[in-house]
């Protein structure tokens, strides 16, 4: 659990801060997740002065949206963030990045996470979970296993199911289950042409 003396400045400068979540270890060593916040100036007037936000990232990113938090900061809502394990500021030297053999572990990370952000908390708000990309599969997952935890799910571009559809999913599945069985760290190909990064 996040303990109060931990935050600290976030790379992202002011308003901006971090703190580490540590998840125990795995065979690549000690494994953490990172949560940032973004808190509103005087939000008890503001429409979503009772909600906070959780925001994740998808599955080549971390975050670093500044424009998002503090739209959600000016209707109120304490904006959080969670770089996953393995993950932007939580990947650790050695360490392959993103990996995880089921999505599930992340409840570990996003249990952290909300122990956090509870702990700023005396009277009950409102938890709405916002993901982009595998970071809308990541949450989505998460609110089937608990429901009635979150007020709203957002989804931003969510990788729901490949871009191929059905067909082309079972055209591939048996050509990346072998390849996970032989080669379960070993990089995915490159779908970004460059422009996501870049951008």
């Amino acid at each position: 659990m996040a303990d109060r003396q931990t935050w600290a400045p976030d790379i992202l400068g002011a308003p901006f801060e971090q703190v580490t979540l540590p998840l125990g270890t795995d065979a690549e060593g000690e494994v953490m997740a990172t949560l940032v916040r973004s808190r509103p100036r005087a939000a008890a007037l503001k429409p979503l002065a009772d909600v906070d936000v959780l925001y994740v990232h998808g599955w080549s990113d971390y975050f670093f949206q500044k424009g998002l938090a503090r739209f959600w900061n000016r209707l109120g809502a304490r904006f959080y963030a969670l770089d996953l394990r393995k993950y932007g500021r939580s990947l650790r030297p050695g360490q392959t990045p993103g990996y995880v053999a089921n999505l599930a572990e992340y409840d570990a990370d996003i249990a952290a996470a909300l122990d956090a952000i509870r702990q700023h908390t005396r009277v009950p708000r409102r938890l709405v979970l916002m993901g982009h990309s595998t970071g809308g599969l990541t949450f989505s997952l998460w609110a089937a296993r608990h429901p009635g935890e979150a007020a709203a799910v957002v989804l931003n571009s969510p990788w729901l199911e490949l871009q191929t559809g059905a067909i082309g999913r079972q055209a591939i599945a048996p050509l990346v289950a072998a390849r996970a069985r032989f080669d379960p760290l070993g990089s995915h190909p490159v779908v970004d042409l460059g422009f996501y990064t870049r951008a």
